[in-house]
């Protein structure tokens, strides 16, 4: 239940044990933000002062070579693994510190790489496992529905098993199963990844569905094809660092950035 006072919204969350908590949102505040993110791995430094501000309703990109810090970004913004120094939040929520169920919990959901179904399981015990796992509720039928409209391709093949599914389908499961946690902002971590030409356009399509319903998205990439066709604007990661922020016609302008990331 949601109710509303000005620019601040109160959203109640229940877990699975049936116990609720209230979250003040301010809407004036970006979906998601992070300011002079650091992050170590021992003596190597990942990320090196990262800033980024995603708007509610917008979908943004983040590209970058391998290596460049882009999957750590995510690990940080998602409470998988806790930033060095810096900041992060949702909606003027602060999330640092906090781990991956409090993200959840206050909307900010991680699709990662590599899709991570378990192929044993049905299709459809995909979808609960990814809700049940961290405490939430059984989904009601709208929120089913709404999925399976999203990716009707998901429905079609909820009583097979998962490892029976072609690579596209199982990124459709992946993030359909990410959607059932109903996320106020996606991540994804390369979507795209060893997927074929027809399979990246369907899924363009579902991410411009998810912009429609409200779904904040930012979207890690190194496929910029794919990247510039499903975001407005993208931050460019090297080395750990922002190299550039901005819309897609400034980045192509830039030949120096293009010999680099292409």
């Amino acid at each position: 239940m949601n109710s509303a006072k000005g620019s601040l919204e109160v959203a109640e969350t229940k877990s699975g044990d049936g116990r609720s908590s209230s979250i003040v949102y301010d809407s004036t505040q970006p979906a998601l933000g992070c300011t002079d993110i650091v992050f170590n791995y021992g003596v190597l430094r990942a990320l090196r002062g990262v800033s980024l501000e995603v708007g509610v309703g917008s979908s943004v990109g983040v590209v970058g070579v391998n290596g460049a810090g882009k999957s750590t970004l995510l690990g940080v913004l998602s409470g998988h693994l806790s930033a060095s120094s810096g900041g992060h939040s949702t909606f003027g929520v602060d999330l640092h510190g906090r781990g991956l169920r409090d993200h959840m919990r206050k909307g900010v959901v991680l699709v990662p790489e590599g899709r991570h179904v378990i192929g044993k399981l049905s299709v459809y015990d995909n979808l609960l496992l990814g809700r049940s796992c961290f405490g939430f509720k059984k989904p009601e039928k709208s929120l089913l529905d709404f999925v399976f409209e999203v990716f009707p391709e998901v429905y079609g093949r909820r009583d097979l098993k998962a490892g029976a599914l072609s690579g596209g389908e199982q990124q459709m499961l992946a993030i359909a199963r990410a959607l059932l946690a109903q996320p106020r902002i996606l991540l994804l971590d390369e979507p795209s990844q060893g997927l074929a030409p027809k399979v990246q356009e369907r899924l363009a399509s579902s991410f411009a569905a998810l912009l429609k319903s409200g779904v904040t998205m930012l979207i890690v990439e190194q496929n910029l094809s794919f990247a510039r066709s499903c975001t407005s604007s993208i931050y460019a990661l090297a080395q750990g660092e922002v190299r550039f922020h901005g819309d897609w016609e400034s980045f192509a302008s830039k030949a120096d950035l293009l010999e680099e990331y292409l």
